[in-house]
């Protein structure tokens, strides 16, 4: 069933959705900003990330943010992905506004001390040590991104591309993000529990109402429209404002398919194979994303009964697809069986992909990842912080309503929908292919 919300626009530009839920106890807040790694100066990377730690290091009112939460019982975290950074509040219902004064406070004006920049500077460079110099197979996808993706920023990770970025980051350039990505006009404020909209709305106009915005000039803004305007405009690339968030080169279609090689010191080899597909606000990425589960989630998927249970050419394989904002990549990765090259399972496995039959995709098989995928949305639906979460993302890519009946939009995916895709995207001309070695 899809979710009941209610919306309103501040004069900043800021956008508020708000979710009425009385049979809990608790409320949700998240502040999800337009802004991800994609985003940052390719000579200044991880930026995004390093900020996200900043962001709890207080602002100009409120020294220790972390200290003010656990008053009133209440537990947060964020994340920062290639598109965006969301923060995310849990607490008593009873204690909202506490939790808008504080996103509010932040959003306002940070605290701005190099002591603390520098502490959360080493802190995000030894993350980046252990979880992806240090470990074993840790930079497989710096490799990869960086490989497959020419043009577009895609290319790092939200992580980064190397520590020096992180080293030299200034608190101007400090300044400089927050004034030009952390403004009202390019974030979204989900509310979601046992709250009512009519009292939840001055409450986020007290705290927010008189936050200024960015200039036009430096940060990439929603339309301030109304909702039946935005509706409107839903086939168009106005929509939702989407066209004034700054747009970066994409890349053109394969005609060849490029080779990677890397040695490291792991004790296995890994494939990792990748194919163009549409991005998260395509037509087409509900089927994209059926036809990553058929081949490739869980035990009954095609490529693990074909290569792990029957043929023993994997020890392990799975399918799955970016599902960023602009056009991302269709990966299968897999780790070769004892005895079986690397060279050896790569063939194996263009012969199973690239001879498929005609209409190899079941209308069998086709449901029962449909049912699997209505199951993993009802239980996304259960919690009121993933509730809030989803509404939260779905505005800020373009507006809720186009992400209120995704289960619909997953099952009105056709076999023969998902066949076509699999012809169209299968093709070796298309493919970008790495292989990450043993070293030994």
């Amino acid at each position: 069933m899809p979710l009941q919300f209610q919306r309103h626009i501040l004069s900043n530009g800021l956008r508020l959705i708000v979710h009425e839920d009385p049979s809990t106890p608790l409320a949700s807040c998240n502040v999800v900003y337009r802004v991800g790694s994609r985003d940052e100066n390719p000579d200044m990377t991880g930026m995004a990330h390093l900020f996200e730690h900043f962001m709890f290091t207080g602002s100009k009112n409120i020294a220790d943010f972390d200290a003010q939460l656990q008053s009133v019982g209440a537990i947060n975290n964020a994340y920062t992905t290639q598109d965006i950074t969301h923060y995310y509040i849990t607490l008593p219902a009873v204690n909202i506004e506490h939790a808008l004064w504080l996103e509010s406070d932040r959003m306002m004006e940070l605290a701005f001390q190099q002591e603390k920049l520098d502490i959360q500077k080493h802190v995000v460079i030894e993350e980046f040590k252990e979880n992806f110099l240090n470990r074993p197979y840790g930079d497989m996808w710096l490799l990869y991104n960086q490989f497959y993706f020419q043009k577009h920023p895609y290319q790092w990770l939200p992580i980064g591309k190397e520590i020096s970025h992180i080293e030299k980051v200034s608190m101007e350039d400090m300044k400089n993000f927050f004034y030009r990505f952390y403004r009202p006009n390019n974030a979204v404020l989900t509310i979601s529990g046992n709250v009512k909209f009519e009292e939840i709305v001055p409450l986020v106009e007290k705290w927010f109402g008189q936050i200024p915005t960015g200039p036009v000039s430096s940060v990439e803004t929603f339309h301030e429209t109304s909702l039946q305007d935005l509706r409107e405009n839903q086939n168009t690339q106005e929509k939702d404002g989407l066209s004034q968030r700054k747009t970066y080169p994409q890349e053109d279609l394969p005609t060849e398919h490029r080779m990677y090689e890397v040695k490291r010191n792991v004790p296995a080899d890994m494939l990792f194979k990748g194919w163009p597909t549409c991005g998260r606000l395509d037509a087409d990425f509900y089927a994209y994303d059926m036809l990553s589960d058929l081949f490739g989630s869980g035990q009954s998927s095609y490529l693990y009964k074909k290569f792990v249970m029957e043929d023993a050419v994997f020890t392990d394989i799975s399918a799955y697809i970016t599902g960023t904002l602009d056009p991302g990549v269709f990966i299968i990765g897999g780790r070769p069986a004892e005895g079986v090259s690397i060279e050896e399972a790569d063939q194996k496995l263009n012969d199973f992909i690239y001879q498929l039959p005609e209409n190899s995709i079941s209308s069998h098989d086709l449901q029962k990842v449909k049912n699997r995928v209505e199951s993993i949305i009802l239980q996304n639906d259960i919690k009121i912080e993933d509730r809030s979460s989803s509404l939260a993302v779905a505005e800020c890519f373009s507006c809720a309503e186009d992400f209120n009946d995704e289960t619909q939009r997953y099952f009105a995916v056709t076999e023969e929908q998902i066949n076509t895709l699999c012809h169209k995207m299968f093709r070796q001309e298309q493919e970008a292919t790495m292989y990450y070695k043993c070293a030994n």
